[in-house]
């Protein structure tokens, strides 16, 4: 069985380093990208159902992480986005699960948190 696919879309490179070696751990496979433009990119040219999971910050070099949700959520309605924003406020909350967000992360948070998420959301990455 091929291995789930996580996407990563940060603009903090040691963000980016530390999610991928730890999800590349729990057998994951995982593509990472700085900005929104080339995630929008990726998405528009994969495969419907390549990707398991989409982590997403909602401050992004390129435009607010809330647009490019919305945009996400056009081209592949199922897929699940975790929102994470070290910028936390309930309105933030609210609105990024309005746009169709299935869990918000305030950073930082912990591997435990990050790696329960992951499993909630897409199972264990194993199966």
């Amino acid at each position: 069985m091929p291995r789930k696919i996580v996407l990563i879309c940060d603009d903090e490179e040691g963000m980016l380093r530390y999610l991928k070696k730890m999800l590349e751990a729990l057998g994951l496979a995982v593509e990472t990208f700085a900005d929104g433009t080339s995630l929008l990119r990726r998405l528009a040219g994969g495969e419907p159902g390549d990707a398991s999971l989409l982590l997403q910050d909602m401050r992004l070099p390129d435009g607010d992480g809330l647009q490019f949700l919305r945009r996400v959520k056009e081209l592949r309605p199922a897929l699940p986005v975790v929102m994470m924003t070290a910028y936390a406020c309930n309105d933030v909350a609210c609105a990024a699960y309005d746009g169709g967000a299935s869990h918000f992360l305030p950073k930082p948070f912990s591997r435990e948190t990050i790696v329960g998420v992951i499993r909630t959301t897409i199972g264990d990455a194993d199966h």
